[in-house]
């Protein structure tokens, strides 16, 4: 369907392309604050992998120390493709971490330097144009009503890091995870093509505001199937989508 010029709500080739590491390093190049990040290799490997050929640019161990002070302590280990809080880990120690690592499989784990936060946010954000950022409580994993829980200054930046990160990936649905530092807002998770919308997870009041959002979004691509040119396969690129839609 993309191939043919329809519009398809997120875009499907970046969708696939997607991984928690190339959303940190292109965060890093957009200027948009976030956690210091060190990609692991795989902990095993599929069947006909030979370690002396294939992975021969590795090294074998890993360097712990010297990724533990690169992160600091304590850091978060996940998986670079993950979701839903699936294989995510707090780690406090050295030790927890080649401890969680060594449990990881086949998956591809990233580390990341883990932000004692002071505020946390989640941003809905529909047509790289609306966003709305709520007050989440990540231990709890729910969404608080209340609308004055940030400053105007950090309220706007928020913003404008997610339409920064929205536009360069050319979603136009995704949630993004702030949290929040000395005021300094640290994008730690924007891989979310599939936000969840749910009604028993936004509440009625934050529910209403994306079903609208969402319906808007969608009759102003129908009325603009021109916009969608450049999402096609051999047309994509990272930031050249229109954004003035």
């Amino acid at each position: 369907a993309a191939l043919k010029g329809c519009t398809v709500v997120n875009n499907p080739f970046m969708w696939s392309a997607d991984d928690k590491l190339f959303d940190a390093s292109l965060a890093t190049m957009l200027g948009v604050a976030s956690p210091k990040t060190v990609a692991l290799p795989n902990r095993e490997y599929v069947p006909g992998i030979n370690h002396q050929e294939s992975l021969k640019n590795l090294r074998y161990p890993l360097d712990w120390k010297a990724i533990a002070d690169f992160i600091g302590m304590p850091c978060i280990l996940k998986d670079a493709h993950g979701g839903g809080w699936k294989e995510v880990y707090v780690c406090r120690s050295l030790d927890e971490l080649i401890h969680n690592y060594d449990t990881s499989g086949l998956l591809t784990m990233i580390v990341q330097e883990f932000i004692e936060w002071d505020q946390f946010v989640r941003c809905l954000a529909l047509g790289q144009r609306d966003v709305l950022p709520m007050k989440y409580d990540p231990r709890e994993r729910r969404y608080l009503v209340e609308h004055e829980h940030l400053s105007p200054k950090l309220g706007k930046r928020i913003v404008d890091d997610s339409l920064t990160l929205m536009r360069a990936l050319g979603y136009d649905m995704c949630s993004l995870e702030f949290a929040v530092r000395d005021g300094v807002p640290y994008a730690i998770d924007f891989m979310n093509p599939a936000p969840d919308m749910d009604l028993n997870s936004l509440t009625p009041h934050y529910f209403d505001w994306a079903v609208k959002g969402m319906a808007d979004l969608a009759i102003r691509l129908a009325k603009a199937p021109k916009v969608m040119r450049d999402r096609r396969a051999g047309g994509y690129l990272i930031g050249r989508r229109e954004t003035g839609m």
